[in-house]
């Protein structure tokens, strides 16, 4: 038999399952913890960006309202009827000049006003302005009131004017008192 005359030991023993029993739990109390936190502050930030957005949303509301009041009244707006009638009878007359128009021809600036086209332009021979005024003299539309020529450097440049007539002059339903065309 044997005997051990030596003191116990008494030193510290770990317990690793112990360890490891513990900080599960801690770690189960602490991380739901730290989420909560966490949560709560990201909560906090949010509402106070909302906050910040209702003010400036309010701030914006009667400006929001007058746009939407511009916006109806742009979308009831009709043009004076002469003006719409206008609009569409321009146009064919413009598709006119552009069969009329021969190659060759060059344009710095055209004017229209009060139913007469003035056109500047530019030619590279003569034959090219006496064909468009032929052009001009055909047409039902256009009717030549002047033509100013002038040559420099071997092109020549031009000055025309012509009448344009509306759909109402070409079809004879125009006021025979009325002497001044417009479209």
């Amino acid at each position: 038999m044997r005997i051990n005359l030596l003191e116990e030991d008494k030193s510290l023993h770990v317990n690793w399952l112990e360890v490891a029993a513990a900080l599960v739990i801690i770690l189960a109390i602490a991380v739901p913890a730290l989420n909560y936190y966490l949560n709560y502050v990201e909560l906090q930030g949010l509402e106070r960006e909302r906050n910040m957005w209702e003010d400036r949303l309010a701030e914006i509301r009667p400006q929001e309202e007058v746009y939407f009041d511009l916006q109806e009244q742009i979308d009831n707006f009709r043009l004076p009827e002469e003006v719409e009638v206008e609009r569409y009878a321009i146009a064919p007359a413009f598709q006119e000049f552009g069969v009329i128009l021969p190659e060759g021809i060059g344009f710095e600036e055209i004017i229209y006003e009060n139913g007469q086209l003035t056109i500047f332009g530019h030619a590279q021979n003569i034959n090219e302005i006496l064909n468009m005024v032929g052009n001009v003299f055909e047409s039902d539309v256009f009717s030549l009131v002047s033509l100013e020529r002038f040559q420099r450097d071997n092109i020549y440049q031009f000055n025309l004017t012509v009448n344009m007539h509306t759909r109402d002059v070409i079809t004879g339903q125009d006021d025979a008192d009325d002497e001044e065309e417009s479209i």
